[in-house]
């Protein structure tokens, strides 16, 4: 069962606490190359920075922005997505329904995950799914991969520790949001095309180096073409939130 309404909770914390922007640049080749229809892509450069930007009620808003650039090919250039696609295959989530096809309410099971805004769709108003009356309830969700196509990891090394360990936003408590976005459409052209290219994508938030301060940290990257073919995955250089 598939459902494309947004969820207010995690939406929220999205307007809050996390902006995600982006900067694609395409390079054109007058010799069409040949790709593979499955993208791929490589690490080309991590930058920290801090600006001044205005906050919704016009006060000044300091921002933390972590800038990503990826270089990509893909041999039929179906790379990217418009912000109106959010009916199948690009809904943001599909709903699972339990051996009786009902809707599976939070704390039904003992199996089913803790209450997070990530696992779990919050009815505030009313709506019907699946034939069903929903008033303030809470119920299981599954998320749709194919709704985002670049995806982003975060790791850090905190005191103490000679390993790195995974930053998991979808599920730290107060946040419950990712990273992972969307970037336009790259083929400008109405048939299919090889494409080759450098996209930058950014991140900007109020709380980047309040949470890894001047930790070591990585990050990692792949994206996913319109037929939902998922690149490689690749790592960037180590980098410290320090100006």
């Amino acid at each position: 069962m598939h459902y494309n309404i947004k969820n207010k909770a995690r939406h929220l914390i999205f307007n809050s606490i996390i902006i995600i922007g982006f900067l694609t640049i395409l390079t054109a080749c007058p010799t069409p190359p040949e790709f593979q229809d499955v993208p791929s892509i490589e690490f080309e450069d991590i930058q920290f920075s801090q600006i001044t930007d205005t906050s919704a009620s016009g006060q000044p808003l300091n921002q933390d922005v972590i800038s990503v650039s990826i270089s990509f090919e893909d041999g039929d250039g179906d790379l990217g997505l418009r912000n109106s696609e959010i009916d199948q295959p690009y809904n943001l989530f599909d709903i699972p329904l339990n051996e009786e096809r009902e809707l599976i309410y939070f704390g039904s099971s003992p199996e089913l995950p803790e209450f997070n805004f990530y696992d779990y769709y919050i009815a505030s108003d009313s709506v019907i799914i699946n034939n069903t009356l929903l008033v303030n309830d809470t119920i299981l969700v599954r998320f749709n991969e194919r709704h985002f196509n670049i995806y982003v990891d975060f790791y850090y090394q905190p005191p103490g520790r000679n390993d790195f360990i995974q930053f998991e936003w979808e599920t730290e408590p107060g946040f419950y949001q990712s990273f992972h976005g969307r970037f336009p459409i790259l083929n400008t052209e109405s048939y299919e095309r090889p494409l080759n290219g450098s996209l930058t994508y950014e991140m900007k938030s109020v709380g980047f180096q309040a949470i890894f301060r001047d930790y070591p940290m990585y990050l990692e990257v792949y994206i996913l073409d319109r037929a939902g073919n998922k690149s490689n995955t690749i790592q960037t250089d180590p980098i410290r939130l320090v100006n």
